[in-house]
């Protein structure tokens, strides 16, 4: 029996907002680095020509157009829904897949049953590492990050938190959390749990998926084999940093509770607004950005939508 050809096995889902020249571009390395992988791309109500763009430059994807933006989550399950491969690539609009990555983590998904996931090693566009190996927010590990004491402790124990952690990134393994700008997930796994929660409008969804995998005794890897390049925050700016604090209270509430959640959001308007203080300080540009970046996260309370790609 002949081995499956790289990526034939593989849908690609990649949600769409208003970054056209991203979505092309991370469109074409899958087409390029594997073209047996089917390629969607989900667009959520961007009204910015994409589907254009796309059948000019990657004819092979296939487009579907939401009514409304609904958020990441529900793009991804939208992409998830309307393909049937064992493997779902579901990728970033700013995320650049390199030659060899996706067959990489099929490898990595092959070699364990009871892997639901694989990701890969996440590259900034210098080239240098992106730090992507994370562990679950507990109230503990958000109030040790919010509060400046995972930076101070270099991500050291006691005071690590769930993003500023010390993990090994050199080396293959399973691991706790992932962040979710590349991951490639068994269907069974997906479907086992349920797909993205589409209550998490933008951030922490693949993390409550992630956990909801844990407690169903799934595992997940990390691939260092594989490597793709991030870019970040391309479609929603300072915005950005208050849903991802919205979204972390939802996620404190989901899996700890009210009053879990109640001290996580504490935390994080606590930390938000020291660190809005001393932007009112901070001279010229740098200022600035940190006003607006703080300035979001304490006006967003409610867990609004603001962007749906990240």
């Amino acid at each position: 029996m002949n081995a499956p050809r790289a990526g034939e096995r593989v849908s690609a889902v990649i949600v769409h907002y208003r970054t056209p020249a991203e979505t092309v571009r991370a469109a074409q390395a899958v087409a390029a680095t594997a073209p047996e992988a089917e390629i969607v791309v989900v667009d959520n109500a961007s009204h910015d020509g994409v589907a254009r763009a796309l059948a000019n430059r990657v004819p092979a994807a296939r487009v579907l157009v939401e009514k409304a933006n609904r958020g990441y989550g529900a793009g991804c399950n939208r992409g998830a829904r309307e393909t049937s491969r064992p493997y779902l690539l579901f990728l970033n609009s700013d995320a650049v897949v390199r030659p060899g990555a996706v067959a990489a983590l099929e490898a990595a998904l092959d070699g364990n049953r009871r892997a639901a996931a694989a990701g890969p090693r996440l590259l900034n566009a210098d080239g240098s590492l992106q730090p992507s190996i994370r562990r679950f927010p507990t109230p503990w590990r958000v109030l040790c990050e919010s509060s400046g004491l995972a930076l101070l402790s270099g991500g050291r124990p006691p005071f690590e938190g769930h993003t500023a952690t010390r993990q090994d990134h050199a080396r293959a393994r399973e691991v706790e959390a992932l962040m979710g700008a590349a991951l490639l997930v068994r269907r069974e796994a997906y479907d086992d749990a349920g797909g993205f929660d589409e209550a998490f409008f933008l951030y922490a969804e693949e993390t409550d998926l992630m956990a909801r995998w844990a407690g169903r005794r799934w595992k997940l890897l990390y691939e260092p084999a594989a490597e793709v390049v991030h870019e970040g925050g391309r479609s929603g700016g300072d915005a950005l940093f208050g849903q991802l604090h919205a979204s972390l209270v939802r996620y404190a509430a989901k899996h700890h509770g009210r009053g879990a959640a109640r001290l996580v959001r504490l935390a994080l308007d606590g930390g938000a607004a020291l660190r809005y203080g001393a932007a009112l300080v901070t001279p010229g540009e740098r200022g600035r950005a940190r006003r607006a970046r703080y300035g979001a996260a304490l006006r967003r309370r409610d867990g609004a939508p603001a962007v749906a790609a990240r």
